[in-house]
């Protein structure tokens, strides 16, 4: 999307522009927000330095973000944010860990009241098994624990299983793509072990 975007030749009705203009009019109406930042339009994924750069950044910039709206296409209401897919993808792990502030929204555009309440906080643990005080403090809990978490997320490259954990592990490599995702794995492992005392 990020080429149609630039070149402004986007399918206004398709549902990648929908999602776009819902985003921006949430950012706005409801955070009062006048700039947002969204993968899907915002990365240039021809240009390799910028995908290094951004797939470096973006855990801070989730955890320094004013708000982070989640957009959960799959869910209605509350009771079912469990069976939606958006908690099985790798790259959400840390649009959930990271950010201080989040809102959930439905596949109507809806915002539910509080992303900490018991409800969704308990919709989420029976999606990821993430706790309460681990989605405040992912960096409190143990290595394993945190890589028991991301095993079963589900990636489009390979590699990308060890490059969407990079922040939740506090570490940087570079990403490689086209090596396989026991190697990128195991540039991960090396820097995680490089990095910590545990």
């Amino acid at each position: 999307m990020y080429g149609d975007w630039k070149t402004g030749k986007l399918n206004s009705s398709s549902p990648g522009y929908h999602k776009i203009v819902n985003f921006c009019r949430s950012a706005w109406t409801n955070h009062g927000l006048a700039f947002g930042w969204m993968d899907t339009v915002c990365i240039n994924k021809e240009s390799s330095a910028e995908l290094d750069e951004f797939i470096r950044s973006m855990y801070k910039w989730y955890e320094r973000a004013a708000a982070c709206i989640i957009y959960l296409a799959e869910t209605q209401y509350i009771a079912d944010i469990h069976l939606d897919r958006w908690f099985t993808h790798g790259w959400t792990f840390q649009e959930l860990l990271a950010p201080n502030y989040v809102k959930f929204y439905n596949q109507d555009w809806q915002c539910f009241r509080s992303s900490r309440s018991q409800a969704i906080v308990s919709q989420i643990t029976k999606a990821t098994t993430i706790t309460d005080r681990e989605l405040s403090r992912i960096h409190l809990a143990p290595l394993s624990r945190r890589m028991q978490l991301a095993a079963a997320r589900e990636v489009t490259h390979e590699e990308d299983t060890a490059y969407s954990l990079m922040g939740i592990f506090n570490v940087s490599i570079a990403p490689v793509y086209g090596k396989g995702a026991e190697r990128s794995f195991a540039r991960l492992l090396h820097e995680i072990l490089n990095t910590t005392s545990e």
